[in-house]
């Protein structure tokens, strides 16, 4: 897939079939959007892509309730390659961007810059400025200008709609899994091993202490059965996210990872991947250091239980 800064297209650009929206996630519903584009594209001869917005729409609209994201944009664009995407397209959303009239992002976004033939969004997009444009105005410059426009539905998953305010407020709550659910696949956090504590060492159990961007969603405080990345393979890992209330009165959300199978060695400054699979437990407070060591065997050996080894 290639990747364009819609400020910086090339002269050769090919017609599209266009998949549109913000795609934080990249989630079920995110990914029907791709198919369909990928399904147009041969029926209008273009090639099946997708125009992204970075940062969030909020950060002009509303600075103080940007949502925290599911996915960075490098993660962003490699999950939407995989879903079929050929090219990817990265508008940069300020204010001179969002101050565009619905006609003229039609116009000179849609058709001038990007040659769409086909256009697909979900049935909640608006555009232009103040969010006047919407699926009904789209497929009437559609009708005008010669374009397909493909509307689908918001997607259900079990009744539940596949949305990311939805997805942001399970992972927030530590519902993982109902998270994966609805993304079709298990939440990931990419990060930086950091010098903590280290006062799992001293009881035993090392962690990664992972420095994730801060503009990403970490999940809710607790203890979660997951995996690890490191070096292109995968480790199961007790992950703790959150502070220890037992050693320390008060500290910093950290995310910690302890992995298993074996691992040892020296991760400080690397960039790893944890996957969140399940909730353990929350957290406590325990009486004693001994009684939380217990724990943390009991959180290993859930974790055993609940992830299954790599080959």
């Amino acid at each position: 897939m290639t990747t364009y800064d819609l400020s910086r297209l090339p002269t050769d650009l090919p017609p599209l079939a266009l998949a549109v929206g913000v795609f934080d996630g990249v989630h079920k519903g995110h990914q029907a959007l791709l198919a369909r584009a990928v399904q147009a594209a041969p029926e209008v001869g273009a090639v099946p892509a997708a125009l992204t917005f970075h940062p969030h729409p909020a950060a002009v609209f509303s600075p103080s309730r940007v949502p925290p994201l599911l996915t960075t944009l490098e993660q962003r664009t490699d999950l939407l390659h995989a879903h079929g995407a050929q090219v990817m397209v990265v508008a940069r959303f300020d204010a001179e961007f969002a101050a565009q009239t619905p006609e003229q992002f039609v116009r000179e976004v849609l058709l001038e810059r990007l040659h769409a033939r086909a256009v697909i969004v979900g049935d909640d997009f608006h555009y232009g400025c103040y969010r006047r444009g919407n699926v009904s105005s789209l497929q009437a410059a559609g009708a005008r200008h010669g374009f397909m426009v493909h509307v689908l539905p918001t997607l259900l998953q079990n009744g539940v709609p596949v949305r990311s305010t939805v997805i942001r407020g399970m992972v927030n709550g530590g519902a993982v899994e109902e998270a994966a659910a609805l993304m079709g696949r298990f939440y990931r956090l990419t990060g930086v091993v950091v010098r903590g504590r280290q006062m799992g060492r001293t009881l035993g159990f090392p962690t990664a202490n992972v420095a994730s961007p801060p503009e990403v969603l970490v999940p809710g405080a607790g203890v979660y059965a997951g995996r690890v990345r490191v070096r292109n393979a995968w480790h199961r890992a007790a992950v703790s996210v959150g502070t220890n209330p037992t050693v320390v009165d008060e500290g910093a959300r950290t995310v910690e990872a302890y992995l298993l199978d074996g691992f040892d060695g020296d991760l400080y400054d690397e960039s790893v991947v944890v996957e969140f699979i399940a909730f353990l437990r929350a957290h406590e407070k325990f009486d004693s250091v001994e009684a939380l060591v217990v724990q943390m065997r009991n959180d290993v050996s859930e974790t055993e239980r609940r992830v299954k080894k790599e080959d």
